[in-house]
């Protein structure tokens, strides 16, 4: 049951991403961004006559994968990359909502990883 309800909200988001790719990815940027600071790097471009920056791209990186979604000539595109000590080691061209549940899945990868650790810190010092 669950593995659909990820397909319904994956598919719903690239739906709702293709209709107005620049103001969603925006929006889902900035989400991202709030959510986990450290691991998300939010990329804009500002016009030379422009008043406010548009966001053309996002990258959050997890161990060892870089997710970069960001417009192409109007469509999404979507990446994930191996980073190694700070060089790409490889780089593939994922279809977006593959590129959705790759990042859904490793974010839940990392937070239980977190979560255990933290609950073998306190046991730890409680002992």
């Amino acid at each position: 049951m669950t593995q659909n309800i990820d397909f319904d909200m994956q598919a719903a988001w690239l739906r709702r991403f293709r209709a107005d790719a620049d103001s969603n990815l925006k929006a889902f940027a900035l989400r991202l961004k709030e959510a986990m600071p450290d691991l998300v790097t939010v990329r804009e471009s500002k016009g030379f006559f422009a008043r406010a920056a548009r966001v053309t791209g996002v990258s959050v990186t997890l161990g060892d994968n870089q997710y970069a979604l960001e417009i192409d000539n109007g469509r999404l595109k979507a990446t994930v990359a191996m980073v190694v000590r700070g060089i790409t080691l490889n780089t593939k061209t994922v279809d977006p909502a593959d590129w959705f549940a790759r990042l859904s899945r490793e974010t839940r990868e990392t937070t239980a990883h977190a979560r255990s650790l933290s609950e073998s810190l306190t046991s730890f010092m409680g002992s």
